[in-house]
């Protein structure tokens, strides 16, 4: 009896022992998962060819940040750093085709216990399909009203955000998850371009190598170095409003600011921007009369200005932050400018984004600060779930300092 009684305690001790066991800390990782998930339809045309199910799998490399390094690190809990290279077939090989993409990520701590750990991670880069509009041929039997309409060009933004879960088997080797959404398109570049959401989910290993004793080292007296941010930023970029125009328009913004942090992390503010849509030309057009969405009489500057005011969200990472801004309409000739259209509109009104822009936009953007006053930026700016036109530019940041 007293022999299974000390069998016993050994068995406890040893289970308690294993479970707080202390691994060794190691500088890179590298995974490789199966990705499977599907297409979430979005247009008439998705709808009827998005029918199998998406797979394929993925390669990443991580590594650590530096604890110490940067001060921002320790207010995101010391995230790390990878590149996710992937290849995924889209369900229908006549029309869909595959997909290739890589992108650069954040990998943010949400929970760390000793075997268990849980990731939010945040992704943007580019894709590659091999499908587009473009391939909808009649000799082939493929036409327009079951063609492609997700992409119209090759090569397309990438964004994904994620769920990571990994669960340590051994001190090297963990087992390795995500479940996430992804977004593909060209920022209306070239039309059609409804762009492709899939919700998806990974499965796979990760290994960590190189061996590193980093010491984590907390700045507990770090403030942002300003009280508010004054910021204009001069962006241009071209689009394609309809593909029976075969031609592209310019498009440009001006955007200028101020912002105030919040927190460590996060800083609010609001804006005023100025946009310029070449595309807004007499519509319907001579050259495309089949595209009517819009009833403008004539050529005009003032058809192609739109200005309003934004709330502006900013995440900060670093040099690195994202952008979120949300904004309405002050001055839009275009409300009025819709064949449904028979009365002035107000600063507010109803509308289906499917026939209208409507009067509130949102921007998607990403800034570098590669000096303390200048920036590069690139991002997007959409009606809704629509978008209208990519943005890439560069700003002049003016801190006001405590």
């Amino acid at each position: 009896m007293l022999s299974n009684v000390v069998a016993l305690r050994g068995l406890i001790i040893t289970i308690l022992l294993s479970s707080t066991t202390l691994y060794a800390q190691y500088k890179y990782t590298a995974k490789s998962v199966f990705y499977g998930g599907w297409i979430v339809p979005h247009s008439k045309n998705l709808d009827t060819i998005a029918k199998g199910a998406v797979l394929g799998g993925e390669l990443a490399l991580e590594w650590k940040s530096e604890p110490g390094e940067n001060n921002w690190q320790q207010y995101w809990h010391f995230p790390n750093i990878g590149i996710g290279l992937g290849f995924i077939n889209l369900g229908n090989n006549q029309l869909l085709g595959n997909a290739i993409y890589g992108y650069p990520y954040v990998s943010m701590p949400m929970y760390s216990g000793n075997r268990l750990a849980i990731n939010l991670k945040i992704g943007t880069g580019l894709s590659f399909v091999t499908k587009t509009w473009y391939d909808a041929d009649m000799s082939r039997g493929v036409e327009a009203g079951t063609a492609n309409s997700a992409f119209s060009f090759p090569v397309n933004c990438y964004l994904t955000a994620s769920t990571h879960f990994a669960y340590r088997i051994s001190e090297r080797l963990s087992l390795a998850g995500d479940v996430g959404y992804s977004h593909m398109s060209n920022g209306s570049f070239r039309n059609p371009n409804f762009g492709m959401n899939i919700i998806y989910a990974q499965l796979g290993a990760k290994y960590d190598f190189l061996a590193h004793n980093a010491t984590i080292r907390y700045n507990t007296e770090y403030h942002p170095p300003v009280a508010h941010e004054a910021k204009a930023v001069i962006s241009g970029f071209s689009r394609e409003i309809h593909y029976r125009d075969h031609k592209s328009f310019f498009v440009g913004s001006v955007h200028i600011g101020i912002t105030t942090p919040i927190t460590n992390w996060y800083s609010l503010g609001g804006g005023v921007d100025v946009f310029y849509d070449g595309a807004f030309t007499k519509r319907p057009s001579n050259d495309n009369p089949l595209f009517t969405r819009y009833k403008i009489e004539e050529d005009k500057f003032t058809n192609k200005l739109r200005a309003g005011i934004a709330v502006n969200n900013e995440v900060i990472m670093g040099r690195l932050s994202g952008i979120v801004d949300l904004g309405i309409y002050l001055y839009d000739p275009i409300k009025n400018s819709y064949p449904q259209t028979n009365s002035r509109r107000g600063i507010f009104y109803s509308y289906n984004i499917n026939n209208e822009d409507g009067w509130n936009y949102i921007r998607l953007a990403i800034r570098y600060k590669i000096h303390n006053n200048i920036a590069l930026q690139g991002g997007i700016k959409l009606h809704r779930n629509v978008a209208e036109m990519l943005e890439f530019g560069v700003g002049y940041l003016l801190p006001i300092y405590r």
